[in-house]
């Protein structure tokens, strides 16, 4: 990783920080790899870019004659982290579409987009990613979280240094308050940023993991160090201090057990062992190691290293199916890491990245910079320049053109070539490509969904959906109400249109991970427990003709689910009881299948197809989910109005659970249908919902 070190600004270059660089990108590899743990080492780089970048800027803006000019520094950095980060991009997508064409998605490709803009760590916490996890489903470019971190606070330490040149050129305030006002700031924010990231105690969240004010602190404490260079431990103690400061960091990933102690209080381990080896005096046993050629080599490429070493890692992990790596494959990561990282440092880093020094009022940078192009190396520049803004173009044309795509597969297609569910009562089933496309599935969401309509997780137990999420026929006056978590909201699609065909409205009362449950525990959280009474409550004022949802499900909390077969919660028929006491009829669809390997592992059936998976390899058996006989079935009631609907044969034809029916990609992801799969169950619903409303109308 960059540590954002400029050479030319710093009073003494330090091999045993270069060498420091070189032991926590080792750190990171290895943990990454082999231990699938955080072991600190990020947390040491943004150490060490605070104090490189801080250092410098201000260094600068307070010299004798400095540049009021914020585009230079912008330019000197991005020619120092865009080039190496752009070639890895391209490459990945290559390697991605090439090898591994199921880890395609839009959230992917708009992760592609946030980490040119140095935004990663703001769409990986939208996104909800788990740094630590190392899976087939990780994405490839969740590591970069920490480049847009260090592109930020760049951006604002370059802001700072022109601040500073501006006060001490343009106004009558001395360098030496300039400088303590500095200081002054520096202790604030690194103060303010860590009491931020503490405050959910020893273990945070994974937003304030990813968020850059909760890691500010450990990037201005190094600054605040590097402006208090004169403070160095006596050479006689160094030894110790030093040995200890790198003992810490060492231990880091070993003693601290989850990421989300970072980067609250425990980060002061990493932090504090890489303060210490920067106050001791370099001249001790312990920095002469550090300052050893083959230790500083590896943080010479420590970047390109740290850029390289992840996405071979997903994509050797999802090739092999594992969660930890093979000792083999492991070791040919990180050989085949070392080798790439070295060639990119070679052709990439050091020819494009900025070796002058920083020019002062005088100068004239850009004349030399032109005259720089009638020479071999000058040309040569210009052209990896032309071929690094040609290649960020292309990847961040990617985005666009998959939402393109994604709204044209969302189209209905034609039910003669897509029968879907149709197939299971006798269509005819054409040789066509199934549709949507398996790589496009995952990136269509529901209606319900995009129209703000769902409630997230996060949100307290009295949100309520807007008034305007009614769909089917608005103005009908008979009302069916589709209530639960997101299993339920797939059926909205199905019902959206049943509603305007026969003339009913759909109200929704969905919430994520949140089937209709009163009783807070092990299935749902004390949110989803209060939303579910709130919800209770607004049916019962809303009286409507029919309440659909889900009626059973697999092992686990909400939103999780082990290899079981279903059953349904007991905490259902609670629900179930307060209806027919309320005389709420009430439809229940026993749930839709989560797909899992032999293994019991999750299997996304889009990814399997698209990695090449057969139909076989890439279906289910109906038993490692279904019971025998729906677990629904002894709570119909025609007296209490209560109807259950066995849906196994709608996903699990002939005991097995395939990708497609019909032509029509069944799944968007492991656990949740289609739409366009639910729009052709738009008859099979209607086969038992249509007779209860006319029971009802009737009553």
């Amino acid at each position: 990783m960059d540590s954002g070190r400029a050479a030319s600004s710093t009073p003494q270059f330090r091999n045993d920080l270069e060498g420091l660089r070189g032991i926590a990108i080792a750190l990171v590899v290895v943990f990454h790899i082999f231990v699938g743990r955080v072991s600190g080492g990020v947390d040491v780089f943004l150490f060490l870019s605070g104090y490189f970048f801080v250092g410098s800027q201000v260094r600068y803006a307070l010299r004798e004659n400095p540049r009021v000019n914020p585009w230079w520094p912008m330019w000197r950095t991005a020619r120092r982290l865009i080039p190496s980060l752009v070639v890895v991009l391209a490459a990945t997508v290559i390697l991605v579409f090439a090898l591994v064409p199921g880890l395609v998605s839009g959230e992917l490709l708009r992760q592609f987009t946030a980490t040119i803009f140095f935004a990663q760590n703001r769409e990986l916490a939208a996104q909800g990613s788990d740094y630590a996890a190392v899976s087939p489903e990780a994405s490839p470019l969740q590591h970069l979280w920490s480049i847009s971190i260090q592109g930020q606070f760049y951006l604002a330490a370059i802001l700072l240094g022109t601040v500073i040149a501006v006060l001490v050129t343009r106004t009558g305030i001395s360098r030496t308050w300039v400088r303590r006002g500095t200081i002054a700031l520096l202790v604030v924010v690194t103060v303010a940023s860590l009491s931020w990231a503490s405050r959910f105690g020893l273990f945070g969240t994974e937003p304030n993991y990813y968020s850059f004010f909760s890691r500010a602190w450990e990037l201005t404490l190094g600054g605040l160090l590097a402006l208090a260079a004169q403070v160095q431990i006596p050479r006689r103690f160094s030894a110790l201090t030093a040995g200890s400061g790198l003992t810490l960091i060492a231990l880091t990933g070993v003693v601290i057990p989850t990421t989300l102690a970072y980067p609250g209080p425990l980060t002061l381990m990493p932090i504090g062992g890489a303060a210490l080896i920067v106050l001791s005096n370099p001249a001790n046993p312990v920095s002469s190691i550090l300052s050893s050629r083959p230790i500083t080599w590896l943080g010479s490429v420590a970047y390109p290293l740290y850029l390289w070493h992840w996405p071979l890692l997903i994509i050797a992990v999802t090739i092999g199916s594992h969660t930890i790596p093979p000792l083999s494959v492991g070791l040919g990561v990180i050989a085949l890491s070392i080798v790439l990282a070295q060639a990119t440092h070679t052709a990439v880093e050091e020819p494009l990245r900025m070796h002058g020094k920083r020019p002062t009022k005088q100068d004239a940078p850009v004349t030399a910079a032109l005259g720089s192009l009638r020479r071999p190396a000058g040309a040569a520049r210009a052209a990896g320049g032309v071929l690094i803004a040609t290649s960020t173009a292309a990847i961040l044309s990617l985005s666009p053109m998959w939402e393109r795509n994604v709204t044209i597969a969302d189209s209905p297609s034609s039910a003669e070539q897509h029968p879907g569910a149709m197939a299971l009562r006798g269509a005819s089933v054409p040789d066509v490509p199934a549709q949507p496309a398996p790589m496009l599935a995952s990136s269509i969401t529901t209606h319900i969904f995009r129209d703000g309509c769902v409630i997230f997780q996060d949100e307290p137990g009295d949100a309520a959906p807007e008034a305007d999420c009614v769909y089917g026929d608005p103005e009908a006056e008979t009302t069916v109400a589709l209530v639960g978590g997101s299993h339920a909201e797939t059926y909205g699609v199905a019902l959206d249109e049943l509603g305007k065909k026969h003339g009913f409205k759909v109200i929704t009362f969905i919430r994520q991970t949140c089937p209709m449950v009163f009783t807070p525990g092990d299935l749902v959280s004390h949110r989803c427990a209060k939303w579910s009474l709130n919800t209770f409550n607004e049916l019962a004022s809303l009286d409507p003709a029919v309440v659909v949802s889900t009626s059973t499900r697999p092992a686990g909390s909400a939103g999780e689910a082990s290899p079981s077969t279903d059953s349904v919660p007991p905490e259902y028929v609670e629900v179930w009881d307060a209806f027919a006491e309320a005389e709420i009829p009430f439809l229940g669809l026993r749930d839709n299948p989560w797909i899992f390997d032999a293994d019991g592992t999750p299997l996304n059936p889009n990814g399997c197809v698209v990695n090449g998976g057969s139909v076989a390899e890439c279906s289910m058996p109906a038993t490692t989910m279904y019971s025998p006989e729906d677990p629904a079935a002894d709570y119909s009631d025609a007296d209490a109005m209560r109807h259950m609907v066995d849906t196994s044969g709608w996903y699990c034809p002939d005991g097995l659970c395939p990708p497609v029916i019909g032509n029509v990609t069944v799944y968007r992801d492991q656990n949740h249908i289609s739409n366009a799969y639910s729009l052709t169950l738009a008859p099979l619903i209607w086969h038992h919902l249509g007779p209860l409303l006319e029971e009802t109308a009737g009553s």
